[in-house]
């Protein structure tokens, strides 16, 4: 039988590994919500030359068990008194169902106006920017791209 000092010397030096791999897991996840964020802004201001929107970032203190506690951002996209937040929930989570079975998740972020929501879900985390989108209501999923993005503001927004 191993000594206490032997035993909290093996401790040591799991924990360091854990903390190296979630620190390593944690700023990944933070650059592709950084990477997200980022399209979801390039696509704003191209589709608002009026310049109405008012779009401000946003901090979020999450904690999680796997990666440990951590700041990410998100987005705040406001047209007069209505708002959308872009709100990043967690690197690790279960994924949405499809017909054909369950879709491995990466991440998820939603887009709400506090009343409808839709869920971002990244399918793949090493082919940067994948993600699909599902709408609360009726659970359609399709992939997300300019197009379901925008559709989706407009539904928020209306």
């Amino acid at each position: 039988m191993a000594s206490l000092k032997e035993f909290l010397a093996g401790e040591a030096d799991k924990l360091r590994n854990e903390q190296s791999d979630a620190m390593t897991k944690r700023r990944e996840w933070i650059a592709a919500v950084d990477r997200l964020l980022a399209q979801i802004k390039d696509w704003l201001q191209e589709a608002d030359p009026e310049q109405i929107l008012m779009i401000q970032e946003t901090s979020h203190q999450l904690r999680e068990r796997m990666i440990g506690t951590y700041e990410v951002h998100g987005l705040s996209i406001g047209v007069g008194l209505r708002e959308i937040r872009v709100t990043p929930v967690a690197r690790y989570v279960a994924g949405p169902m499809s017909s054909t079975g369950t879709i491995r998740a990466h991440g998820r972020v939603d887009l709400t106006n506090g009343f409808s929501k839709y869920m971002l879900f990244r399918t793949d985390p090493i082919a940067d920017g994948i993600w699909i989108i599902i709408e609360q209501d009726g659970y359609r999923t399709q992939p997300f791209n300019r197009e379901s993005f925008e559709s989706a503001c407009r539904n928020l927004l209306e």
